[in-house]
Parts: C-alpha cells; structure tokens; sequence
C-alpha cells in the first residue's frame, strides 16, 4: 500500500494526469477514503493550484506508515523457536552461479 501511494503522490506532485488515471483505477484505490480520492481527481483534471501538493494524499501515506510500524502482530502470541532447515536442493555446480527468479506484481488490475 505504500508502494502505491507513493505512486500516488509521484504523480500527483509532477500533475501526470495520465498516470493518476491509472492508479486511481487500481482495486488499490477502493480503500483510499473520499477525500483522498476528490483530492486525486482535482489534480488530474487541473483544478488546484500549481504550487499546490498532494496533502491528503501525503497525510494517508503517513498515517499508514505509521500504523504499520506499530503494529505488532505477534506481540500477543509466546514466542515459538523454529530451528532453521537446510534446503533440499543441490548446491549449484562451481563456476556457474545460481539464477533466483524476481516475481514482478504488475500495479494495473
């Protein structure tokens, strides 16, 4: 979610309509509340001030990071110690290096 509002506030600050379009289309952009999603339209459509940021937008990304930095999911539960295990698979030959795949999350629905 941060990602995304980054995102978010990226191309509402240069007023890259286009881009604004499409990240208020993202299924993201149903959890964003009204006044953030007003505030997105009026900047794509060029309604505000040029010298004018994003605030709402920006006082959203705040909030939700700081929510997530004090959340603290497991702080209710005892602490379990899980041994680490080895991977079952064969190291890579010697002279050719290992090739992890990145698995890439297109931001559009």
């Amino acid at each position: 979610m941060l990602g995304y509002l980054d995102a978010l506030i990226a191309a509402l600050s240069v007023r890259d309509a286009t881009e604004a379009d499409r990240l208020m289309s993202h299924p993201l952009a149903r959890l964003l509340p009204e006044d953030v999603r007003a505030e997105a339209a009026a900047f794509a459509a060029g309604d505000r001030d040029p010298l004018a940021a994003p605030l709402r937008t920006m006082q959203l990304r705040y909030q939700t990071a700081e929510l997530l930095r004090d959340a603290s999911p497991l702080a209710d539960q005892p602490e379990v110690v899980i041994e680490p295990r080895l991977p079952a698979i064969a190291p890579p030959s010697i002279g050719r290096r290992a090739r992890h795949q990145q698995m890439e999350l297109p931001l559009s629905a």
